[in-house]
């Protein structure tokens, strides 16, 4: 039986990965790095800033030099979006149903705590959550698990009976090697890029349509 919610942050509870995504490409443009959007977003979304600069400026970048880097990109990006930061539709209806359920509930997110105060105070969320994990919290992003994994060990729910909510490829992917159950959320990818993988059980483009009767008595 499903008994908690995991929620990714970035696509998922907001839909900012096209304004992250550009801000990436612009800097990793002063590096001489070329990747299209569409590539940033199918093989590094869901990493931290340090494995994504490490895996496509320099494998020997210092956590010192990576973190200036990051820490300028992630000022452009809360800057352009703070303006237009909205959840994703249904989202506050469907924590709300959760909890009266009585089903636990976490973000599980690659975003550093900056980020994740951006989002969790912008959006005054912090109550609807047991708890929130971020990359300071781990050593791994995703495609590692242990995003997720620290998060139902937080809440004291079995992997096996989580359901995540994630928009990228590498967390849904994080979330098979957890051992979770997945829904995807196409703010970032296609149905056609989702909907085969074995772990994901449903194609949300919002959460609109979504109740918790959908999964309540699901075997984890």
């Amino acid at each position: 039986m499903i008994k908690a919610l995991i929620f990714d942050m970035d696509g998922t509870i907001v839909d900012n990965m096209g304004v992250h995504t550009a801000v990436w490409l612009d800097v990793l443009a002063e590096f001489g790095v070329e990747i299209t959007a569409a590539e940033f977003q199918a093989t590094m979304a869901g990493m931290t800033s340090l494995e994504t600069l490490r895996k496509l400026v320099n494998p020997e970048m210092t956590d010192t030099q990576a973190a200036e880097i990051a820490r300028r990109k992630e000022e452009q990006y809360r800057e352009q979006y703070r303006a237009a930061m909205q959840p994703v539709r249904g989202l506050l209806s469907l924590l709300q149903e959760a909890r009266r359920a009585g089903m636990s509930l976490a973000v599980a997110t690659a975003a550093g705590n900056d980020n994740i105060d951006f989002v969790m105070n912008g959006l005054a969320l912090w109550d609807s959550f047991d708890a929130v994990v971020g990359a300071d919290d781990v050593e791994r992003g995703k495609p590692h698990p242990d995003l997720f994994l620290l998060a139902a060990e937080r809440i004291g729910v079995p992997p096996e009976h989580c359901l995540v909510f994630e928009d990228a490829l590498t967390g849904l992917e994080a979330a098979r090697r957890a051992g979770m159950a997945a829904v995807a959320v196409t703010t970032s990818h296609n149905i056609d890029e989702v909907a085969h993988l074995p772990q994901v059980r449903q194609v949300i483009p919002d959460f609109t349509h979504v109740t918790v009767a959908d999964f309540l008595g699901e075997a984890g």
